[in-house]
């Protein structure tokens, strides 16, 4: 809308004021039309349509701004390029100018009239806190800060029988605690969409009968925190309303998502297995040449505990070493989590390439044709690692909705550091994308992909 809306405005004011040579509004039309999809591109791509709805103003005015000088450079690289001179550059000018004046007016429009329906009570969303001390004071005034998100605060959720908070807990404007075990009732009479629980450490006491409730009453549940935060923004991915831990299923609309996904991923896979044909030869010949067959290496994964497994292939980049080796270095290393290690006596010299810029990840493209896999997703993990991992019950169960969309060969995970990023960051990560999932959001990932396996964050 702002982007037509500045081009006709355009039109209209040189029309009537200029006395230079104007376009006719035919000749108009297919030129703001290429302005929109080339704004509408780099838009998408870095996530200002996503994040208008989550992120403060700030930080969406931040994002308009990068797609505007990205928009920009490219509308005046392709005029220049092709070597358009029968455009008059006052209208070029002239709509540049008045774009971010567009946005900027009708972005204070929109504020406004979602503030005045938060008033009269439309898009609210009820909400319980699950205190971990003072927390819960801090998301209530960040949600007073923003109160165009929609989010009102109903009261506490603790664990005392008697429904008194922690000593250090003050209610402000005397908000009432509930006792876990009124949360049916309360959520009832209260009709409660949200409940929040601000700690990473998100498996509180009786966490498992919280998610139950939350699932049978379509509750979501969502973890808010200054660690959930700061994770989130090491994938820059900016959300007041944290990370769902649980949210009600919506059949149809994700089985047209599935679909669509399923499409994407197949056209994506195949495009680049003939793209980088050469480099998949290249890496097997490497390969054989250093240390012989065989040139792959398949490994059972699965998204979940417990859940279903699949072969999971990637080129050999490790010595031919027997299994012992593995346990050897794992009870040197004393993990308690993914088995990774820095300087691993087992990479080869062309493994360590191949690992570096992740070309060893390439053959799961084959995953991704066959179904098993999709371009953009949790990462999955080996059944092994899932053994090491010192995690309660409780905590297997607030991660289910991790195996609610298929693996993938990047992930929010892949673009905030790979190997850095710790187990519970990336399951952290994976759950929000696994709520927001969507072609675009998928998109933005791959997008932001390219840097990071060119730069090699995190790779080793």
């Amino acid at each position: 809308m702002f982007i037509f809306g500045s081009g006709v405005t355009a039109w209209w004011i040189l029309a009537n004021y200029y006395r230079g040579p104007v376009l006719g509004l035919s000749e108009s039309l297919p030129l703001v039309a290429f302005f929109w999809a080339v704004i509408s591109f780099f838009s998408l791509l870095i996530g200002l349509y996503r994040q208008a709805f989550f992120a403060r103003s700030n930080y969406h005015y931040l994002l308009a701004a990068k797609s505007y000088v990205y928009s920009t450079a490219m509308i005046l690289a392709s005029f220049y390029l092709l070597k358009l001179t029968y455009i008059p550059r006052s209208f070029i000018a002239l709509y540049l100018l008045l774009l971010p004046m567009h946005f900027l007016v009708g972005r204070a429009i929109l504020q406004w009239m979602a503030g005045m329906f938060s008033r009269i009570g439309l898009g609210i969303y009820n909400s319980l806190i699950v205190p971990n001390g003072s927390t819960g004071n801090s998301i209530i005034s960040k949600f007073k800060w923003f109160p165009e998100f929609g989010y009102f605060i109903k009261g506490f959720l603790v664990h005392d029988g008697n429904g008194r908070g922690p000593d250090d807990l003050t209610t402000d404007g005397g908000l009432p605690t509930y006792p876990f075990q009124d949360l049916e009732r309360v959520i009832i009479e209260q009709d409660i969409d949200r409940i929040f629980i601000p700690s990473n450490s998100f498996v509180v006491n009786g966490f498992h009968e919280l998610i139950e409730t939350c699932q049978r009453h379509r509750v979501k549940l969502r973890v808010v925190s200054p660690e959930a935060t700061s994770l989130l923004r090491m994938a820059r991915v900016y959300d007041i309303a944290g990370i769902t831990l649980s949210a009600p299923p919506h059949h149809k609309l994700n089985f047209l998502k599935a679909v669509i996904k399923r499409g994407f991923d197949l056209v994506g896979a195949i495009l680049i297995l003939v793209l980088l044909s050469p480099v998949l030869f290249l890496a097997s010949l490497a390969i054989w040449l250093e240390s012989g067959r065989p040139i792959f290496y398949g490994q059972t994964r699965a998204a979940i505990k417990g859940g279903r497994g699949f072969k999971f292939y990637k080129f050999r980049s490790m010595v031919k070493t027997d299994p012992e080796e593995r346990n050897r270095l794992l009870k040197l290393e004393k993990t308690t989590g993914l088995f990774k290690i820095k300087k691993d006596p087992r990479v080869t010299r062309v493994g360590r390439i191949l690992r570096k810029f992740s070309i060893d990840e390439l053959p799961q493209l084959f995953n991704v044709i066959r179904g098993e896999m999709s371009l953009v997703g949790p990462r999955p993990i080996m059944n092994e690692d899932f053994e090491l991992m010192q995690m309660s019950d409780d905590f297997w169960d607030a991660i289910q909705d991790r195996a609610r969309v298929k693996p993938g060969m990047t992930g929010l995970w892949q673009i905030s550091g790979r190997s850095d990023v710790e187990f519970k960051e990336m399951v952290l990560l994976d759950l929000y994308y696994v709520e927001h999932n969507s072609l675009l959001f998928d998109l933005e990932i791959l997008f932001e992909t390219i840097p990071a396996v060119l730069f090699s964050r995190g790779a080793y």
